[in-house]
């Protein structure tokens, strides 16, 4: 399934009395062996989760993941789709779901009452949906870009009934009257190039519907500079995305090729977007909560408007071991990872909550923090 907000809503709401199995596997294609590392991590940390439950949770463990043997198989097989992919399994009810991205995840097996959703929304960060408007004098394409993948999904083809143009020049010759042919000519240039403009400013409201269809958080309008303004002046009250204007002539490119040439742009606006709301944060108070206690609070009483994370203070691969098994049953071998695993399930706690109240979530990028006081997560109040 694709990773959107709605499959987010879907992991995040995806509880079991009897558990939930999250298996997480990080395919890098430069990682070689004759067996791929991570399928090794993922069958020793299987086995010891299923060494480490009890009994009526083993039995039933073990029958989920003797059913669920060629899903496992296709989520650690070189060939899959995607580099980071997942797998989610209620055990009571046999409910599954399964995200693939180009996008890195990391090796990982959980089992808890609801799914472990950290290692995704850590991935969100850095891949989250943008959208792309390609403009040009043929009309626009756009592209939907996420987690390493892009697809054109949409398009505005430019077409100009000239029909009633007549194109004025005098008789051949030099002189004055080449230069009244050459006048000519530019004013039905101009025209053309008038209403080129007037078209990509109409398009404003298929981008605000197609913003609204892909969860874009940022949408890039790239081509030639007029052209550019004139599609993207009419967004600022109207797309809820940030607009980000780019010059880069992307016309012929195929989607893969248009992602790579601005991921550099892409990158930098992230991380301006998450710079200005570290610095608005630093001038919320009081209508900011600072730090977990606060933030709790404020979520239990429905007033957050939008939950705000460091990346590092939840996520950070190099504080909770690649391949590490995540259970009650199972204690982290270091305080150290004990510590990073009660965090990251925090922030998962504290994430559902954001959702179930319509609050805003909102990941910084690596390097981006909000202040020592904060401890690494904080929230704009609503009151």
């Amino acid at each position: 399934m694709p990773m959107d907000r709605e499959t987010q809503m879907k992991l995040v709401n995806l509880r079991d009395d009897a558990g939930v199995l999250s298996l997480y596997v990080n395919a890098d294609p430069r990682q070689e062996g004759s067996t791929p590392p991570w399928r090794t991590r993922l069958d020793q940390g299987v086995k010891q989760l299923l060494d480490a439950v009890d009994n009526g949770t083993r039995s039933l463990l073990g029958r989920r993941v003797e059913e669920l043997k060629i899903d496992i198989e296709a989520l650690v097989r070189p060939g899959s789709p995607g580099i980071g992919r997942a797998l989610f399994v209620a055990l009571g009810s046999g409910e599954t779901f399964t995200v693939e991205m180009q996008t890195p995840l990391t090796d990982r097996v959980a089992l808890g009452p609801r799914s472990h959703i950290a290692p995704m929304f850590g991935a969100w960060a850095e891949g989250s949906p943008v959208g792309v408007a390609v403009v040009d004098g043929k009309g626009m394409r756009l592209l939907d870009s996420r987690f390493g993948k892009c697809e054109e999904v949409s398009g505005l083809q430019f077409e100009l009934d000239t029909t009633e143009w007549r194109v004025m020049k005098g008789p051949g010759g030099h002189g004055r009257d080449h230069h009244s042919s050459s006048t000519q000519y530019d004013l039905f240039d101009y025209r053309v190039a008038e209403h080129l403009q007037k078209f990509l400013a109409a398009a404003h409201s298929t981008l605000e519907e197609h913003t609204a269809e892909f969860g874009w958080e940022l949408l890039v309008v790239t081509g030639d500079p007029e052209l550019v303004e004139a599609a993207s002046k009419s967004l600022k009250n109207g797309v809820k995305a940030e607009v980000v204007p780019s010059q880069l002539i992307l016309s012929q490119k195929s989607p893969a090729q248009i992602q790579q040439l601005l991921a550099p742009e892409i990158t930098a606006a992230r991380r301006a977007r998450d710079a200005r709301l570290a610095a608005e944060f630093a001038e919320a108070p009081p209508r900011a909560a600072i730090g977990s206690e606060e933030v709790l609070d404020a979520l239990q009483g429905g007033r957050v408007d939008r939950l705000v994370i460091e990346r590092d203070s939840v996520w950070s691969a190099q504080r909770i071991p690649a391949g590490a098994v995540l259970a009650d049953a199972v204690a982290p071998g270091e305080p150290e990872v004990a510590t990073a695993v009660a965090e990251a399930q925090l922030g998962e706690a504290m994430i559902a909550m954001a959702l179930a109240s319509d609050a805003r979530v909102s990941i910084l990028g690596e390097g981006v923090e909000l202040g020592e006081q904060a401890g690494g997560v904080g929230a704009f109040l609503r009151w």
